[in-house]
Order: structure tokens, then C-alpha cells, then sequence
């Protein structure tokens, strides 16, 4: 209850810069239902003009953190998020700001890449230093924001940011995919 740590001044940040005005969603999430809820709004026709995810929270291999309703850990596989997103992603990024979660074999990325859909799908394969991460996803999604939602758009949004913080990006063991 004391932790304030919060991507929210980030997303904020990206929506006020005179450049390019980014709206958002935030939505505090603690509980697997009510990530279930909001990932039931998310692709809603109303919300197009949201089309990345961007879970931030914590990660394990292939895994996202949150609680059960007793308080207890729990841990939801990239597995049962795709059947929680399945076909319902098309144009859309989703991007894990948790450590590790990408920690995990290509055939796997691929497989939620094809349930859900999602133009690509990117996050962090290390444990990763929450200011170092921050900043880079500001990097991250600002750049996304000068580019179409294509996978032209996108190729062009990840060598930008090789160039750009090279060095973070493989501290971080960042990782993004696209299907081929």
C-alpha cells in the first residue's frame, strides 16, 4: 500500500508533449479479474484509439505478477493471456514493462503472437532497474508514436531505438517480435 511507484506521470508525460499528444488509459491492476475485465473493454470499437497494452507490473519467465483476492501471489502465463486476448489484437502492441517476462523460447513468442493477433508484441528478458526501464519505454512508446501501427512502422520504431539507447537496450535484455 505505500509503494507509489507508477508508470502514470510517464503516460502523461507522453500525452501533453507538443509533439504528439498520446491519450491513454491507466487502470491500476492488482487482480487476475480485474485484468480480465479491462482486457474485455480493451478492444472494444471505442477504444481504437488505444492500440498498445502496455502491462506494467511485475514478470517472471513467461509470466506476468499480480494477487489473488486473498492477497496471495499469482502468477498468469503468456499462455492463458492469449486465450484471454485471443484474435482480438489486430494493429495492436502489446508491450510487457516487467522484468523477465520475455525470458522465453521464440516458438513461444510466436504462438502468442499468432493467438492474439497483435501487430508485436515486446518487454524486458532480464530483472530490470525501474528508473533505467522507465526511461527507456518513455524512448520506447514516444517512438512508436512517430511511426504507422505497420509492421514498416514498426521495424522502424526498433532500429531507431538501437541506435538511440543502444547500450540500455541490451542491459535491459529488451526483446520485441513481429510475426514474419
Amino acid at each position: 500500500l505505500t509503494d507509489g511507484t507508477s508508470v502514470k506521470p510517464v503516460l502523461k508525460l507522453l500525452a501533453t508533449a507538443p509533439s504528439r499528444k498520446a491519450p491513454y488509459i491507466h487502470r491500476d491492476i492488482i487482480t487476475e479479474a480485474e485484468l480480465v475485465y479491462y482486457l474485455k473493454k480493451w478492444p472494444m470499437q471505442k477504444h481504437t484509439k488505444f492500440p498498445i497494452l502496455y502491462l506494467a507490473m511485475h514478470g517472471k519467465s513467461g509470466e506476468i505478477c499480480l494477487k489473488k483476492e486473498n492477497g496471495r501471489d499469482h502468477r498468469i502465463d503468456l499462455d492463458t493471456l492469449a486465450g484471454m486476448l485471443e484474435g482480438k489484437c489486430h494493429k495492436k502492441i502489446i508491450h510487457f514493462g516487467s522484468c523477465s517476462t520475455l525470458l522465453m523460447h521464440g516458438h513461444q513468442v510466436n504462438s502468442f503472437l499468432k493467438r492474439t493477433g497483435a501487430l508485436a508484441v515486446s518487454g524486458f528478458t532480464k530483472n530490470v532497474d525501474w528508473e533505467d526501464s522507465t526511461a527507456f519505454e518513455l524512448i520506447y512508446l514516444s517512438a512508436i508514436q512517430e511511426n504507422a501501427l505497420t509492421r514498416a512502422g514498426m521495424t522502424a520504431v526498433f532500429k531507431k531505438l538501437k541506435k538511440k539507447v543502444g547500450t540500455l537496450y541490451r542491459e535491459l535484455g529488451f526483446r520485441y517480435k513481429m510475426l514474419p
